[in-house]
């Protein structure tokens, strides 16, 4: 039914949506998750024509939404914005029976029959009562339900759902999805919604679209896309799946009091050798045949600061230049140093969160200001703390502890300081650990 292919757009130079390319056929309920700002929105006004793509094509039933007028397009798909307000005084009955415009020619009025029908619809969706109110005057969530009634008046051939259940409590979230999922099993409507709830997506989608910064991060069945790893990347929290009447759900790992991973943060000033005692640490696991993962950063201090750094894949051995201060603070990276393609890109290499698997021990070194501004490898984090039954060595300086803590919900992890003098037994004890339990447990 709509078939979208290699869509791109620009706004001003700024590219909102890059390469987006997915399939819908009838009857299909696809959902659409991403972080705030990711082009979920700009997205669905491409597929409705509102926005042109800069590059790409959207088809609707095999025909090139250029090649349709408004009319055509509305008679085949109904768009349900996030909110609506209007000028004039309607009823919400007055706005459903809205729906049937495309329809009508310029001076024809809608029918009893389509009054009726309208009255019909709203009733489903338990609006009915509301016919006669003024619709400006409705709650956001009374809206809402009267916006859906006219998409499903309109057409039940595609619907698309920006962000529908905004602004609904609890029951409604749950009706609403429910009845749009009806009309997928019993009228064969295809449904495209974005949805900040994993597990809505869960519990409705047949298929999954996670879009990260305008690009897709992974599209397909919903039980191929919807994984911890997925999920943990694509909002940066470390979550874990749980099973719940043999349905799998999606939760923050620390908000049941539950961690797949361990992380074991090792602090100290810049110049302190914190990654002088990885290397001997990783040094030592070589020699003990014990695999390990991540990166490390060795550099050449000057004046007591980092002048220049390598960035090492520990797991394959590969090396190359990261990064050389500057001496002048940018920005966008709240750092001074400057930053190479080659060193960013082996970086995503060693942390790739595919390449990590149960039991894994992964060092990163080190976690700062663009990690916590979600430049860096900030987006990499989250998916590895995902992994089940592994084990983290984080390097980050003092000041910036509580707020990685906090940023990536981190619950009483084991800091070590770099002067403790007894830093590289704790350490082992971390690696050789059988299971996860705390360095002081092993004590």
């Amino acid at each position: 039914m709509l078939a979208v292919e290699n869509v791109s757009f620009s706004v001003a130079g700024q590219q909102l949506l890059q390469d987006v390319s997915f399939e819908l056929a009838a009857g299909e309920f696809l959902a659409v998750l991403g972080a705030n700002g990711a082009g979920k929105t700009t997205l669905m006004n491409c597929l409705c024509g509102l926005n042109q793509p800069s590059q790409g094509r959207v088809k609707l039933n095999g025909q090139s939404l250029n090649n349709l007028s408004r009319a055509e397009i509305a008679q085949q798909m109904a768009l349900v914005p996030q909110q609506q307000e209007t000028a004039f005084a309607f009823t919400a009955l007055e706005m459903v029976v809205m729906g049937r415009t495309p329809f009508l020619s310029t001076f024809e009025s809608p029918s009893e029959q389509d009054i009726h029908d309208a009255k019909r619809v709203m009733q489903l969706l338990d609006v009915g009562g509301l016919a006669k109110a003024d619709y400006n005057r409705l709650s956001g969530g009374e809206r809402q339900l009267v916006l859906l009634a006219r998409a499903l008046f309109q057409s039940e051939q595609l619907l698309l759902l920006d962000e529908p259940t905004n602004h609904l409590d609890y029951r409604n979230k749950f009706q609403i999805l429910s009845q749009v999922k009806r009309s997928c099993v019993e009228s064969n409507t295809a449904v495209i919604a974005i949805l900040h709830d994993p597990n809505l997506a869960q519990l409705y989608a047949d298929k999954v679209l996670l879009l990260e910064h305008g690009k897709v991060l992974d599209y397909g069945e919903r039980s191929a896309v919807m994984t911890s790893k997925n999920i943990s990347r694509l909002y940066g929290l470390a979550t874990a799946s749980y099973q719940v009447a043999s349905q799998e759900f999606f939760m923050p790992q620390n908000v049941l009091g539950l961690s797949l991973s361990k992380v074991l943060i090792v602090t100290g000033e810049s110049g302190s050798g914190k990654t002088t005692a990885l290397a001997a640490l990783i040094e030592q696991c070589q020699q003990q045949q014990i695999k390990l993962k991540g990166m490390f950063c060795p550099g050449v201090m000057k004046d007591g600061r980092r002048f220049s750094s390598d960035i090492v894949d520990i797991a394959t051995g590969e090396r190359c230049l990261f990064g050389h201060r500057t001496g002048v603070l940018d920005k966008k990276t709240g750092t001074r140093f400057s930053f190479t393609e080659s060193g960013l890109a082996l970086g995503l290499q060693a942390l790739d969160h595919n390449n990590v698997n149960q039991g894994d021990i992964c060092i990163v070194d080190e976690i700062g200001p663009m990690e916590l501004g979600g430049q860096g490898f900030g987006k990499q984090i989250a998916p590895l703390l995902a992994v089940e039954n592994s084990r983290h060595i984080w390097v980050v300086r003092p000041n910036l502890i509580e707020q990685v803590c906090r940023h990536w919900s981190l619950h009483n992890p084991e800091v070590i300081d770099i002067e403790d003098v007894h830093l590289p037994q704790k350490l082992m004890q971390f690696i050789n650990a059988d299971n996860v339990a705390s360095v002081s447990e092993q004590s």
